[in-house]
Formats: C-alpha cells, structure tokens, sequence
C-alpha cells in the first residue's frame, strides 16, 4: 500500500512541475465534489445528487484550483518569496482581507444561483444574512492555515494544503448554504 501512495504522489509531483494549474484545478474539482458528497450524506440519507456533485467538481475546476494557484503566485511575488515573520504576517493579511472574502462571495452566489437555482431576490436575501457570519468564521480559521503554509510549505505544494483544509471549509460552507435557505422563507427558491 505505501508502494501505491509513493508512487501516486511521485505521479503527483511531476504533474505538478509540467502542467501546475491543471493539476491543482483537477484536484480541486475532486475535493470540491468529494466534500459536496460528504456535506450530502452529513445532511440527508438520500441517494447521492449528482448533478449538484459535478456542479461543486466544477466550480474547483474553474475557480478553486486555477485561482488559488495565482493568488500563490502573486503574494509570493508581491513580497518576493520572503518566510520572515513581518512577509508571512502580510501574505496572511492579504489572504484573509482580499482572497478570502472573493473567495467566499463567489462560492456562496455559485452554490445558491447555479447549484441549487435559486432567483437572484433569493441569493441577495441569503448573501446579505450569511455571509457576515460566513466572513467572521473564516477569518477563524483561515489566518492560522496561511501562517502556517506560507511559512512552512513550499510555494508549489501550498495549493494542495489549502486545498486539503478547504475539503472541510467547503463542506461547511455547503451546509451553511443548505441551512440559509431555510432560513430565508419569503423567497422563492426558483
């Protein structure tokens, strides 16, 4: 079994060097959809939703991966690679005052207007009640996880850890999204 894992993330690794933004937007779309499942399954016994499974694969696909991948670019740019306490504390800032609030805007609006179809009434009502809170416990969590990675981990692997913790934020941002529509009665969910 340790021969499969070694050689998987030998696989890994390579593809990184020759193809780094399709490799971390495919697995982000693999996280993305396997955390819809888990925040499915967390939520109901019912039989999988795989419409609403592909469409979490693809926002990691389009967005997760490919955006984080820049963001890592531009503040290692931004602050020319540097690991010291005062480059890490403003990379964290960065991530938590500019990246995260996009980030969590953007997925919020996807999972409520493309994954579940909701009207746009409904996905204003829901960004204005949620997404404060969603900010607040973000902010939480994430200053921590990017301390941590821009200090300890090399820039080409911090997507995949960011990723790898985001398996559990997404799956909490997915359950907040399900639990804000009933919360949010006067609006039609069309």
């Amino acid at each position: 079994m340790s021969n499969v894992v070694a050689i998987a993330w030998y696989r890994y690794l390579k593809s990184l060097e020759k193809h780094p933004v399709k490799t971390k937007a495919i697995s982000s779309a693999v996280i993305a959809g396997v955390s819809d499942m888990t925040a499915q399954k967390l939520v109901s016994n019912a039989p999988l939703n795989w419409r609403r499974t592909l469409a979490m694969a693809l926002f990691g696909l389009i967005w997760g991966g490919p955006s984080n991948h820049y963001w890592q670019l531009f503040t290692n740019r931004l602050l020319k690679g540097r690991k010291d306490t005062a480059s890490v504390l403003q990379k964290m800032i960065l991530d938590n005052c500019v990246y995260s609030p996009i980030y969590n805007l953007l997925i919020m609006t996807y999972i409520a207007a493309v994954v579940e179809g909701r009207s746009s009434a409904f996905v204003k009502a829901k960004l204005q009640q949620d997404l404060p809170t969603l900010q607040m416990n973000s902010w939480k969590v994430w200053p921590i996880v990017s301390i941590v990675n821009y200090k300890y981990v090399p820039l080409k692997l911090r997507v995949l850890v960011v990723q790898l913790l985001a398996f559990f934020w997404s799956t909490f941002v997915i359950l907040q999204s399900r639990s804000a529509a009933a919360v949010v009665p006067r609006l039609k969910a069309t």
